[in-house]
């Protein structure tokens, strides 16, 4: 019996030794693989963007008589084995704004740029105003190797850039309005803002049906004159004309919105604004921000006049009623009025008039002197004082709800 628990230990015994065998292992083994090169941006030396002398001048777009300007030259540096250089970009953004609001432009390796992508980051911001805007501005490119991607600053810049001067000051409606057809509707003047810090901004007040659509189109881009105002546009040249971006949008009427300058993706034509409703609104557009509003006007029954006259110079003028683009308004759509190529052979001091009712300007007679550069628009009031008009010939118009005379000079 002694000898038989001897035996039985024994075994035990070896059965606890085999279960601590070391060789046993109820977890695989972790894969190894070989570590990569670490690449610190310490590596990449000795790119650098330095600006020309004409980046670092007044840029006047309206001078550059070469399609592209060259802002930089870039040194291209060293980089560590295995990495290449690639996607070279150019972000601007206006100097009195945050980087949050940059830009991206097409910029070549040897420092070009076109004057359109200049002209395009100047209109993004502030529209076509002819004065010297600001920018600051980033040169980047990026080192790659494999599917990593690090980013390398070449240099930062201001730029000073001046728009090139396309269109006139004159800016006209072009659009049916008053439900006049597609086919014979033309232009009606613009009034400008009177404040000289929204001289991009302009206004055409009517009654408009409901049916009626427009488009703002700048003077340069329209054929020569024909009668009661009518001008037809160029249909080849759509670079100039404002309008909705998209027929959805049209669709909707909305009273206000974002313009399209041109024609957008995709059209044959531009995609006219369209009144909310069949009422008297005054249509504002303002080029610089690029936006567009219908205001409601509160008066919704204005004096008809029957008649409009030009009195002052050596035989009166009378003027004709306009819907748009210078057809013979109808009922109460009879508010604008023209009066086209008046010849002026001597200064005069001249007054609207209907009837018994007189419209002037100011105070005293000559407060308001006519020159073709920034007073030749001007809301009149009633029994105010005559207007000095120099010699010239002149299209002639004139708004009876608002006022707004209009002397703009003859093509």
């Amino acid at each position: 019996m002694k000898k038989l628990s001897i035996f039985l230990m024994l075994v035990i015994a070896g059965w606890s030794l085999t279960a601590c065998d070391e060789s046993h292992n109820d977890f695989p083994e972790p894969v190894v693989y070989p570590q990569e090169e670490v690449i610190n941006m310490s590596d990449i030396t000795g790119f650098e963007a330095t600006p020309t002398a004409a980046a670092s001048a007044n840029i006047d777009l309206g001078t550059l008589t070469e399609d592209s300007i060259q802002l930089f030259t870039l040194k291209m540096g060293t980089l560590p084995a295995g990495m290449t250089f690639d996607s070279l970009r150019f972000e601007a953004w206006p100097a009195d704004r945050s980087e949050y609001y940059a830009t991206k432009a097409k910029v070549a390796a040897n420092g070009m740029i076109s004057k359109e992508d200049l002209a395009k980051l100047v209109y993004t911001f502030y529209g076509k105003k002819v004065t010297e805007r600001v920018f600051k501005a980033k040169l980047m490119g990026n080192a790659f190797k494999g599917k990593e991607a690090f980013l390398i600053e070449l240099g930062d810049f201001t730029l000073h850039i001046t728009p090139e001067e396309l269109e006139s000051a004159f800016y006209y409606v072009f659009g049916k309005i008053n439900s006049v057809s597609a086919q014979t509707a033309n232009k009606a003047i613009m009034t400008p803002d009177p404040d000289p810090e929204k001289d991009q901004t302009f206004s055409y007040t009517s009654m408009f049906a409901s049916s009626s659509d427009i488009v703002v189109w700048n003077q340069k881009y329209w054929s020569a004159a024909t009668s009661n105002g009518t001008k037809n546009a160029k249909s080849s040249d759509y670079t100039k004309v404002y309008g909705m971006p998209s027929a959805e949008a049209a669709a909707a009427a909305p009273i206000n919105g974002a313009t399209f300058q041109g024609l957008p993706e995709g059209a044959s034509s531009p995609i006219f604004f369209v009144s909310p409703t069949k009422a008297y609104y005054t249509f504002t557009i303002d080029l610089e921000a690029q936006t567009f509003t219908w205001t409601l006007l509160e008066n919704q029954s204005p004096t008809i006049y029957s008649s409009l006259t030009l009195k002052g110079l050596s035989s009166d003028i009378t003027m004709t009623a306009v819907g748009v683009g210078g057809k013979t308004g109808i009922g109460t759509n009879k508010h604008n009025w023209c009066a086209l190529n008046v010849e002026v052979t001597t200064d005069a001091m001249v007054t609207f008039n209907s009837g018994f009712t007189n419209w002037g300007y100011g105070d005293s007679d000559g407060e308001w002197t006519v020159d073709d550069d920034t007073n030749w628009a001007k809301a009149c009031t009633i029994d105010a004082k005559a207007i000095k008009l120099p010699a010239g010939k002149y299209n002639i118009y004139f708004c009876d709800i608002t006022g707004a005379a209009h002397f703009v000079p003859a093509e």
